[in-house]
C-alpha cells in the first residue's frame, strides 16, 4: 500500500510499475493510463527521453485520463498561471471529444451496438427487395 499523502502521487507511483508497464506491452487493456500509448503521446518513442520525462508524462497521461484535460488547467493554476476563458473552452471540448469517441467506441464493440447494425441492414435490404424486387433467386432467370 502507499505510504504518500498525496493520493495522485500514489497512482502515479502504482501506474509506473515494471510490472504493470510489461503486461500491457500488447496493448492487451481496456484502460488508457495504463498502455504505453499514454506515455508516448507526451514522450514519443523515436526520441530518447530519461526516466524524470517518462514519469512526468506518465503523470500527466493519469491525470488527463482521470479528470480530463481541466487536470492540466489545475497544475498552471497552481503554478500561478493566468489560465484565460479561451483556454478553459478548449479543456472542455476537449474533454467532450474525448469521452464521445470512447461512447462511440464501446457501443460499436457492445451487443445492443452490433444488434442495432444488423437491425438497420436488414431492413435496409428488406427496403432494396421492396423497390426493386428480388435480385437472384430460384427461377428468376426463367
Amino acid at each position: 500500500m502507499c505510504r504518500y499523502p498525496n493520493l495522485l502521487y500514489c497512482k502515479h507511483t502504482d501506474l509506473s510499475s515494471r510490472e504493470l508497464l510489461e503486461r500491457c506491452k500488447g496493448r492487451n487493456t481496456q484502460n488508457n493510463n495504463e498502455s504505453y500509448n499514454g506515455l508516448w503521446h507526451f514522450a514519443p518513442k523515436h526520441l530518447h527521453n530519461g526516466m524524470k520525462t517518462i514519469k512526468f508524462a506518465n503523470f500527466l497521461a493519469v491525470s488527463i485520463f482521470n479528470d480530463g484535460f481541466y487536470s492540466i488547467l489545475k497544475m498552471l493554476q497552481v503554478m500561478d498561471v493566468i489560465i484565460g476563458p479561451i483556454a478553459k473552452e478548449y479543456t472542455i471540448q476537449r474533454d467532450d471529444n474525448r469521452i464521445n469517441e470512447a461512447e462511440l467506441r464501446h457501443k460499436a464493440s457492445s451487443k445492443e451496438g452490433r444488434t442495432a447494425r444488423r437491425q438497420a441492414l436488414a431492413s435496409q435490404q428488406a427496403l432494396f427487395e421492396e423497390e426493386e424486387g428480388p435480385l437472384y433467386g430460384p427461377g428468376i432467370a426463367d
